[in-house]
């Protein structure tokens, strides 16, 4: 693992900690305690235990006043990734949002 780039363990924890919630927001559309919902709780617990890997990795790298708000870009991804995959309208003030904390991300991570 110490061969890999930084920036890997900081786009593992982004993706998988947006794909943690996207299963949730799946599961909860099953009955609690069938198995189609244990089955996304089990998918989310693992997607969130690799993000936090990846964000223990990528603190071990970079600050946590630049490694922190670069980890919130995963609440961007769900919203892009799960607006797609739901077939949601995107709508100039939600694209402008998205824009906007895309441009903060960079912002702070630079500064």
């Amino acid at each position: 693992m110490s061969s890999s780039s930084p920036f890997v363990f900081v786009l593992t924890g982004i993706v998988m900690s947006a794909a943690a919630q996207i299963f949730l927001k799946i599961g909860s559309s099953f009955r609690v305690l069938k198995f189609e919902w244990l089955l996304y709780l089990f998918l989310s617990l693992c997607c969130y235990a690799i993000a936090f890997l990846g964000y223990y990795l990528a603190l071990r790298y970079y600050e946590i006043s630049k490694i922190s708000p670069v980890m919130m870009a995963s609440i961007v991804a769900i919203v892009a990734i799960y607006g797609f995959l739901s077939g949601e309208r995107f709508n100039l003030p939600k694209l402008f949002g998205i824009a906007l904390a895309i441009v903060s991300i960079i912002m702070i991570s630079r500064s």
